[in-house]
């Protein structure tokens, strides 16, 4: 039996010169939470045919805004009967976008952070489950085809502006949601060229409680109402269907080009999830040195957007009793978010230098701006821009 070791580690800081918080973290006062992250790995392999990983992190965690968690990303045996079949069970980290498998691996790739326009979308990256991949061999490109199955828990992130689900008071809350995902994706590629496309659905349920499907109007008087959280339509579970693309070539003079698109519908009070991202991404290496740009955008379907507005801008006059005018506002504002929908778009320049072959240092400015309304800015406003400084360090060992 053959085993190795390996680690990976990025330290990153982040500040923007707006004091609301942007992806959870980064406001005027920098933060270290938003991009650091370490983890090791552990690979065994018993034979020819037989093998299993297991990998660890330590990062923020996925359901505290104020806690780091350590936890498993892969755990997993794997067998390859023949060459050219693979079959994995356990712990996986899914093949969604071209750096999904990496993501947690700074080093692996030269901008400062993944754009979260398209490496958001997705509702969980690591599940429990199979997955079974064939590739075939050409002239130039290997073409991998790869189905998968599997089960996780996770959490989706809310923010309240004024009140959240619990307390009269702003703040963010995270709710429990198990997640079954299965889809089947294609990739080919080269040394220089990598070229993917999938197809999965997600079911989502609130372990066995049913899910709000939507936010009905209830009229107090002629022309006077709220949008109610507490009834309406309910479902068992969601289905939510996911399509990605992506694309990463060579092009001469060592310009690297990448782009991605993502696209995902749930149905549900939460319909501002239903959105689309992509981006495009230019990069060129010089020595040690490769400096890029990109340009990404992220936008909900224009019924949540506008499903957003008419909630956002619902308010009621004073009333008699039993009605709390004031209550009932703060209501609106908090169904508003509870749509949660995203529409914003970032221009960002950068560049990484790498130090040695397994660690680099990157530098990126960022110009996020906001259309009516996106859910990583922790504001109140729509037209949001904010500029953030990344400077982080990455290596493995």
């Amino acid at each position: 039996m053959d085993l190795t070791w390996s680690g990976f580690a990025t330290l990153g800081y982040a500040q923007s010169d707006q004091p609301y918080k942007y992806q959870r973290f980064i406001d005027d006062q920098g933060s270290f939470n938003r991009d650091s992250i370490f983890g090791a790995q552990l690979d065994l392999k018993f034979n020819q045919q037989w093998g299993a990983t297991l990998q660890g992190k330590l990062a923020p965690s996925v359901k505290s805004d104020s806690r780091w968690d350590a936890t498993l990303s892969w755990a997993f045996i794997s067998w390859r009967p023949v060459d050219d079949w693979l079959i994995r069970v356990g712990k996986l980290r899914l093949p969604l976008m071209l750096n999904t498998e990496n993501t947690d691996v700074g080093a692996t790739f030269d901008l400062a952070r993944l754009p979260m326009e398209v490496y958001s979308i997705a509702p969980t990256t690591d599940v429990l489950g199979l997955s079974i991949s064939k590739t075939w061999l050409a002239d130039r490109f290997d073409w991998t085809l790869e189905a998968y199955t599997g089960e996780a828990k996770t959490h989706w992130r809310y923010y309240g502006r004024e009140i959240h689900d619990v307390t009269v008071s702003p703040g963010s809350w995270f709710l429990p949601v198990d997640i079954k995902s299965s889809g089947l994706v294609l990739t080919t590629r080269d040394i220089d060229n990598t070229f993917r496309i999938g197809v999965h659905e997600v079911e989502a349920t609130r372990g066995g409680e049913p899910t709000h499907a939507e936010i009905p109007f209830r009229t107090i008087a002629p022309g006077v109402g709220y949008y109610d959280l507490n009834s309406g339509r309910r479902v068992d579970k969601l289905l939510i269907p996911v399509q990605t693309i992506g694309a990463s070539f060579k092009l001469p003079a060592d310009i690297k080009v990448t782009a991605e698109y993502a696209r995902m519908e749930v149905n549900s009070l939460s319909e501002g999830l239903s959105r689309w991202g992509a981006y495009l991404a230019v990069a060129k290496r010089v020595g040690k040195w490769t400096p890029y740009v990109y340009y990404a955008k992220m936008k909900s379907t224009d019924s949540a957007l506008e499903k957003y507005k008419a909630i956002n801008g619902n308010t009621v006059p004073p009333l008699p009793a039993p009605y709390d005018a004031s209550l009932i506002n703060k209501s609106q504002k908090l169904a508003a978010d509870i749509v949660v929908p995203y529409d914003q778009w970032t221009a960002a320049i950068g560049t990484s230098y790498r130090l040695t072959p397994s660690s680099l240092i990157k530098a990126e400015w960022a110009h996020t701006q906001s259309g009516i309304v996106s859910s990583f800015i922790d504001a109140d406003s729509a037209d949001q821009r904010l500029n953030v400084f990344s400077l982080s360090y990455s290596l493995t060992f």
